[in-house]
């Protein structure tokens, strides 16, 4: 029984997605009766959504940030004919940060860089659907008129559509990495420059003014999440989980949804995912020189301890427990497992009580590239 698990849940937080789930009855069954047994609870229900981020839509620009119109087509059928809602990215945080009721399946669609696939093709699709979309800029590509990027007049037509148009800085720039010879204190500031001068041309250009910034290849590190919430932003990322009332709002999770996973298959498990209530992560910061480091946990949720599995590379890590009731743990990859890509991340899973929907939390790491201070 423990191997069978063990094949199910790697299958899952692998790279091959095989099933499809919905909610079942019995799990609304459950939920009912737990609220009748607490006495009437006002509890709310749902306190979770998904938001997608997507790249180019085209069969001719690099699979690993694409998914064709035919599969983005599909996805949005998906969600169509299981009963999401599909709500603009700024309501969703406001619902979220003041613990607001919400439908029990949320989702949110976001696209990076200002591709121009993305105002030829995924725009009109979405608008077919009736769906909302946010756009997250790099202000230079457009500036200078680039190829391949949509121009300020295109992002205006999309803005006046109700796209809401966001950051993502000037240059697209790797946030963690220093320049050669740039002090740490120099390269925040910089940061800072970009992120303001990348909102002032938004603001000029179409006159919203979200602070909501997306992390350009989904980098940062406390410094950044520091300096965003001094300023009054949200931040988003780029690893994959679900969104909650408890989630961390200066690096909230996005699911990639292209490439490899633009399959309904694999997208459909994603979007159906919930937030844990992460309430230890040690360390907080993704930075890492480590291509094997430990991670410390604490997770909550409406789940079992004995199905809670957690996946380095598709390959199950050994849940070493401080506080097994409490759901406490360090997880690290084997010695003889280790990571060499500049970004990785570990997975941790666990089934509802009483439906087919996965909890989902992804630990990103990322080591910055080196600099030569001469």
């Amino acid at each position: 029984m423990h191997n069978h698990i063990h094949r199910n849940r790697r299958a899952l937080a692998g790279r091959v997605d095989r099933l499809s789930w919905r909610s079942t009855a019995l799990g609304l069954l459950l939920t009912m009766a737990a609220v009748a047994c607490s006495g009437g609870s006002t509890e709310v229900q749902a306190q979770h959504a998904v938001i997608a981020i997507y790249h180019h839509v085209s069969d001719s620009t690099p699979r690993s940030t694409s998914l064709t119109a035919a599969e983005l087509r599909t996805q949005l059928e998906y969600l169509r004919d299981n009963e999401f809602e599909v709500w603009h990215l700024d309501r969703v945080i406001d619902a979220l940060q003041n613990r607001e009721d919400m439908p029990e399946r949320v989702a949110v669609l976001t696209f990076d860089d200002a591709y121009e696939s993305i105002y030829t093709t995924g725009l009109p699709m979405l608008q077919e659907f009736g769906y909302p979309m946010t756009l997250f800029v790099s202000t230079q590509p457009v500036d200078d008129n680039q190829n391949g990027y949509l121009s300020w007049e295109q992002i205006r037509e999309m803005s006046d559509a109700g796209v809401i148009i966001a950051n993502h800085l000037v240059t697209h720039p790797h946030m963690i990495d220093a320049l050669p010879g740039e002090s740490n204190a120099e390269r925040l500031q910089r940061m800072r420059d970009e992120l303001l001068h990348a909102q002032q041309r938004i603001r000029e250009e179409t006159g919203q003014d979200h602070k909501i910034v997306a992390y350009p290849y989904g980098e940062f590190d406390n410094a950044i999440t520091d300096m965003v919430e001094e300023l009054g932003y949200v931040g988003l990322a780029q690893n994959s989980g679900a969104v909650g009332y408890h989630s961390d709002f200066t690096a909230l999770p996005r699911f990639p949804l292209a490439g490899f996973y633009a399959d309904i298959e694999s997208a459909s498990t994603k979007l159906q995912s919930l937030a844990f209530e992460v309430k230890v992560q040690a360390p907080r910061s993704p930075i890492t020189d480590s291509r094997r480091p430990a991670v410390t946990l604490q997770l909550a949720g409406d789940f079992n301890v004995s199905q809670l599995g957690c996946y380095a590379g598709g390959e199950p890590l050994q849940l070493e427990w401080i506080d097994r009731d409490a759901v406490h743990f360090t997880i690290q990859p084997a010695e003889g497992q280790s990571f060499d890509a500049r970004r990785f991340g570990y997975i941790c899973t666990a089934p509802k009580r009483g439906t087919n929907r996965y909890y989902w939390f992804n630990k990103f790491w990322t080591r910055p590239t080196p600099t030569n201070a001469d």
